[in-house]
C-alpha cells in the first residue's frame, strides 16, 4: 500500500466518524483537535450574561502569551459547576459529553431539565470534572 492510498483511507475513516457523531459531539471533537495541536491552553470565563433565567456563557482560551486563540460559547445555560479560570492538559481530552450513566446521575442530582446537553471539562491538576449544561455549544478560532 502506498502512502497516498493510506492517507486516503485515513481521511475516509475520519469522515465516517464525523458522519456518525451528533452536532454537539462533532463540535467537542473539533475543540479537542484544536487543543491537541498546542502544548498548553489556559481558559477563563469572559462573559456570563443572562438577564433571563438561562443565559449565555463565553469562555476563551490562550495557547500563547498574547491574545485569545479560541472562544467557546454555551447557549441557554441551565447549570454550571465550573472554575473561573483553569489550565488544560492538551495531551488529554479536555472537553467531552459524558456517557449516559454519568449524564443521568448529574441530571438527577441537579434537576437539569430535558433538552439540555451536558458537557464535561477536565482541568489540569484538578481531580473532579467541571460541568456545564446548555442547549448549544459553538466555538470560534480567533487567530
Amino acid at each position: 500500500m502506498n502512502i497516498r492510498s493510506f492517507q486516503t483511507k485515513q481521511i475516509l475513516f475520519l469522515v465516517s466518524i464525523y458522519i456518525h457523531l451528533s452536532p454537539m459531539e462533532n463540535t467537542i471533537l473539533q475543540i479537542n483537535q484544536f487543543l491537541k495541536k498546542h502544548s498548553w491552553c489556559d481558559f477563563e470565563i469572559i462573559n456570563l450574561e443572562g438577564y433571563q433565567l438561562k443565559g449565555q456563557l463565553v469562555i476563551t482560551g490562550k495557547t500563547g502569551f498574547s491574545d485569545f486563540d479560541i472562544q467557546i460559547t454555551f447557549e441557554e445555560v441551565f447549570f454550571m459547576q465550573c472554575l473561573y479560570e483553569w489550565k488544560t492538559d492538551t495531551t488529554k481530552e479536555a472537553f467531552s459529553i459524558p456517557d449516559i450513566e454519568e449524564q443521568k446521575e448529574i441530571n438527577l442530582k441537579y434537576g437539569i431539565e430535558t433538552g439540555y446537553y451536558l458537557f464535561r471539562i477536565h482541568a489540569e491538576d484538578i481531580e473532579a470534572p467541571m460541568y456545564i449544561s446548555a442547549k448549544n455549544c459553538k466555538f470560534e478560532l480567533l487567530n
